[in-house]
This record gives structure tokens, sequence and C-alpha cells, in this order.
């Protein structure tokens, strides 16, 4: 009986003493999961973040590589329109000049007509596919300008409008070669158009008469405001006093 008992008492310290081992180690494999379950959490959080930054990196790529992909083709287009003016270059017409003489009358007819000679020219049809009409007057992207001289100083003439063909070339000139080659270019793109002369309001002292285009909506294009003679192209109401006007 004794002995029984003794056996027993060992068997239960045994038990317990495993018991409390077990318990040790379940109670450090419930911590351990713990911190592994928290660090797992963390780093599914980071790798979401990841997975959201790689995803803003893949649109920022995307949107770089559209970028790209226009600026290569404006360079196309640029580098095609440069050699669409050389070309127009290589075929530089001769410039010829027409007095405008008399009336004011005969002096829109006289211009009208130079730009009714010029309405079939290659020259003139290559720059109608070139230029944008908006607020301005742009040729490849940049606004066209012009080099401002007076008649007297090109052609030893009072007054006088070059052949459009050549101004746009050259872009050298005054008012009325610049209102007869805008008023070619315009026409050929489609717009219905006047040649007209007057004056800048405001400007009414003698001799201050002007030429421009009047588009078919009233909007004229002209040049407002030149810097060391270079003139940019313009196009809006400006308030010209049109004395006289010709459709072309």
């Amino acid at each position: 009986m004794q002995k029984s008992l003794s056996i027993a008492l060992i068997l239960l310290v045994v038990a317990s003493t495993a018991s409390m081992y077990l318990y040790d180690k379940w109670i450090q494999a419930e911590t351990k999961y713990s911190l592994l379950r928290v660090e797992y959490l963390s780093l599914l959080e980071e790798r979401g973040k990841y997975v959201e930054e790689q995803r803003g990196l893949a649109e920022e790529l995307e949107n770089c590589t559209n970028m790209l992909e226009k600026t290569i083709e404006k360079n196309r287009n640029a580098e095609r329109d440069v050699e669409e003016l050389k070309e127009l270059l290589s075929v530089n017409p001769e410039r010829w000049i027409i007095k405008l003489e008399g009336s004011t009358e005969e002096k829109l007819e006289k211009a009208k007509q130079a730009v009714l000679d010029s309405l079939n020219s290659q020259i003139i049809s290559r720059y109608a596919e070139m230029i944008v009409v908006s607020d301005a007057v742009y040729l490849n992207g940049k606004k066209f300008s012009f080099d401002y001289v007076e008649d007297e100083n090109m052609f030893e003439e009072r007054d006088a409008v070059v052949n459009p063909e050549w101004f746009l070339l050259h872009r050298v000139g005054d008012c009325d070669d610049v209102a007869a080659a805008m008023a070619a270019v315009m026409k050929v793109k489609g717009y219905d158009v006047k040649f007209c002369v007057g004056q800048r309001e405001g400007e009414e002292t003698e001799g201050s008469k002007h030429a421009w285009v009047r588009l078919e909506n009233g909007e004229d294009i002209d040049y407002r405001y030149c810097y060391n003679k270079v003139c940019e192209i313009e196009v809006g109401y400006f308030g010209n006093v049109a004395e006289k006007c010709v459709g072309i």
C-alpha cells in the first residue's frame, strides 16, 4: 500500500513537472506566434505600400513614355517642316513689286491682283498647310514674325507691295507686304478675307495709313507691337479704322 502510494506520488510529480514544462513551451510558442503574426501583418502592410508605389511608378513610367513619344513625334514634325522650308527655299522665287499708285480704290485693286497672282503658288500652298491660326499666326509652333523695313528702304518707292511668296520666305517688308502675304495664305486655307487700308485707332495723323487683313468674322490679322523692328502677327479686334476694303 505504501509502495503504491509512493509510486503514485512519483507519477504525480512527473506529470506535474511535464505539465508545467509543456505549459511553458505552449506559452513560448504562443508568444512567438503573436510576434510572428505582428511581423507578418507589418510585412503585409509594407508589401501593400510597395505595391502601391510600384503602381504609381508604373503610371509615371507610362506618362513619361507617352510624353517621350509625343516629343519624338513633335521633333519628327519639326524636322519635316524644316525640310519642307528648305525645299521651298531651293525654289526661291524672283522678287517682283507692284507700285501702289493712284486712288485708294486703284491701290486696293493692285494689291488684290498681287494676292490673286500668288494663289496657285506651291509656296503659298505649303505655308497654308504649315500655318496655324488661333490668337496669333503660328509657324512650326512659334509666332510668325518678320523684320519691318519700309518701302523706301527696300525698293526706293513711296508705296509698293512685294509678291507674297518672296515675302513669306524672306519675311522682310512693311504692312502692305504682310497683308498681301497673309491674305494669300488665309485665302488658300479657306477663309474669306479682305485686304483693308486705313488707320489704327488713335493714329489719325497724316501719313499714318496702314494695311491689314480682315477675316469673315470681323477679326483682323495684323502686327501690333514690334521690338527692334521685329514684329509678330496677332489675330483679334484691334480697333483698326478701315477706310476701304477689297474682298479677295
